[in-house]
């Protein structure tokens, strides 16, 4: 029996060969004779990413050529020797095999480099036996990769997907793009000529959407004053805040000279609070924390983890879910000791049982990949950059965060009433640090529990604030992995890095460097000015096909509709372009 593993880059071919055994490398090829996990010999082969891609279109910037819907998404090898060079070795390898095992990275994309390859030799989608599905490229998670092979059925459906997604963004791109662009310049909105075409893109867009509308509220912000009322206790130095607003000064200052200098505590709620470590990254809170605390880019944090996943150290770098199984649950708690030692760190281990907010089968994301984690393999410090040793330490930090101990504190509540005016306090106390004492932030406002009691008499002096409403944030490149992005399902972990440069690269959004804030060029205003009312500009929509998208990795929508409806809605927007000449 003759074994092709096909994977992607070489670093993972070469993991693969020494996880199965003694090997040969001979014209980039893996030769492994022998090995316990496949019977007979076995050769490892890898194009480096894609070797295809579809060919271009003719005439679509000829206003009179669009719609273009009626494309065969028929594929090239990408020009270079290179490509070519690869190709024809992973063709003869196919040919040389009685099987073919896909070792791709264990995601849609990793799917669809391997079935736009193997499709284009003969008998090369027959000859499909098995599926690698690896969470880590380390000697025990490969090991695991190799004894549990899936079969190829299990994530065709992905394949699916990722060809419908590779689809559906050439629809929109090819037919949007000149669409936009000829439109603004026949309106001399845009200027003609080289270099000022405009991208259109079915997520780009709704996300260059989102930092416009940021950026419009901010710069249509006013500032509006208004006044509160305040009691403070002498005594135990406690400031009361009033719960009522008040539109002028002379409103809040006739109600203030009503007040007693006595109050009376009306409610007293204490509550006990216990907090569990944080959850483990997924890829995005990571490169949100990345940007935040480290000054690392989301580009850059992307490419630390594919690195440190292909040296073995880490887990796969592009997952969704923040949650492990109890099986890494098991090896994580055996290597405490060898991390804590190889980092220095000095966490105190409490809690060696898994917890429901770390430890859950049913909450991996839908390609089955769980949180990042630390291997059992531990990489040689010295040899790591500062910025990947800052990303390792981090999820290792973050790792061993889920053994220690729960915070334990308590909450008090204190309202006063005074002439029918309700003023409220809160302080908060800390009983045990727990995990908070390792994780560089310490808790506010610790202060020790008041000794009110309900009908207490508190005497009091009483002033007027002049406060004002605060402009809305700025969207920072943080909080648009952190959170934006994630709110309306807007691109995967393996997709948001590249778009989100993309904006960049095309000058549509400016970044600053210290801050991190996100701040629209010109011309984003005028593409999300043009197709403002284009369902293919509005964020909710667009998280809404990404639904469409998932069921089709699931097996429960056939991806011919979504590709189909995407048509349809893209014959609607060309033809009301080019009848009214706006959509």
């Amino acid at each position: 029996m003759k074994t092709l593993i096909l994977a992607e880059k070489d670093n993972q071919a070469e993991a693969y060969a020494k996880a199965l055994g003694t090997y040969q490398k001979v014209n980039h090829i893996y030769i492994i004779t022998e090995t316990p996990y496949l019977e007979g010999e076995v050769h490892i082969v890898a194009p480096e990413g894609h070797l295809f891609e579809y060919m271009d279109p003719e005439d679509n910037w000829n206003l009179d050529k669009l719609p273009l819907l009626d494309f065969s998404f028929k594929m090239q090898l990408k020009k270079g020797k290179i490509h070519q060079q690869r190709f024809n070795r992973i063709y003869r390898e196919v040919e040389w095999a009685d099987k073919v095992i896909i070792g791709t990275d264990s995601e849609r994309e990793g799917e669809r480099i391997a079935y736009s390859i193997l499709s284009r030799i003969p008998d090369g989608i027959k000859k499909i036996s098995k599926r690698i599905w690896a969470q880590t490229l380390s000697p025990r998670g490969l090991r695991e990769a190799f004894k549990n092979l899936k079969d190829p059925s299990e994530t065709y459906d992905l394949y699916l997907e990722a060809e419908a997604r590779a689809r559906s963004d050439w629809l929109v791109g090819m037919n949007l793009s000149p669409l936009v662009t000829l439109a603004l310049q026949n309106q001399n909105v845009l200027a003609k000529g080289k270099g000022n075409s405009l991208s259109v893109g079915r997520v780009q867009s709704p996300t260059i959407r989102l930092v416009c509308e940021n950026d419009t509220r901010i710069r249509q912000f006013q500032p509006q004053p208004y006044w509160k009322l305040f009691l403070e206790d002498k005594q135990y130095q406690v400031s009361f805040a009033g719960t009522e607003k008040f539109e002028s000064s002379e409103q809040a200052l006739q109600t203030a000279r009503t007040l007693d200098r006595v109050a009376e505590v009306l409610d007293v709620v204490e509550e006990d609070v216990v907090k569990a470590p944080p959850s483990l990254f997924d890829t995005a809170s990571l490169q949100s924390y990345a940007s935040s605390h480290l000054k690392i880019d989301t580009q850059q944090s992307l490419e630390i983890l594919d690195k440190l996943y292909h040296e073995g150290v880490l887990s796969y770098p592009r997952t969704g879910s923040s949650y492990i199984t109890v099986d890494e649950f098991d090896y994580l708690v055996e290597h405490i000791s060898a991390y804590k030692k190889h980092l220095g760190l000095a966490i105190k281990v409490d809690y060696l049982e898994p917890r429901q907010t770390h430890v859950d089968p049913e909450k991996l994301d839908e390609d089955s990949h769980y949180g990042l984690i630390p291997t059992e393999k531990l990489p040689d410090l010295s040899q790591l950059s500062k910025e990947e040793r800052l990303i390792y330490e981090t999820i290792v930090k973050r790792t061993l965060l889920m053994f220690a101990s729960n915070y334990h504190g308590q909450t008090q509540k204190v309202v006063l009433g005074n002439q029918g005016n309700v003023f409220k306090a809160q302080v908060k106390r800390t009983l045990s640090s727990g995990w908070a004492e390792w994780h560089g932030t310490k808790p506010k406002n610790d202060v020790q529990l008041l000794p009110y009691r309900v009908g207490q008499k508190v005497y009091c002096l009483s002033g007027v604030q002049e406060l004002s409403t605060k402009p809305p944030k700025r969207i920072t490149e943080a909080e648009l992995f952190g959170s934006v992005l994630k709110k309306y399902g807007l691109g995967t972990p393996a997709t948001r890095t590249a778009i989100f440069q993309k904006t960049l690269d095309m000058g549509y959004i400016r970044r600053d460097k210290k801050t991190g804030q996100l701040f629209p060029e010109r011309k984003a205003y005028v593409l999300v000015n043009f197709m403002y009312n284009n369902e293919f500009s509005n964020p909710e929509t667009t998280g809404g096909w990404e639904d469409f998208l998932h069921q089709i990795g699931q097996g429960k929508l056939e991806p011919g509709e979504f590709v189909d409806a995407i048509k349809d809605k893209l014959r609607e927007q060309v033809e009301a372009v080019k009848e009214g000449g706006h959509f």
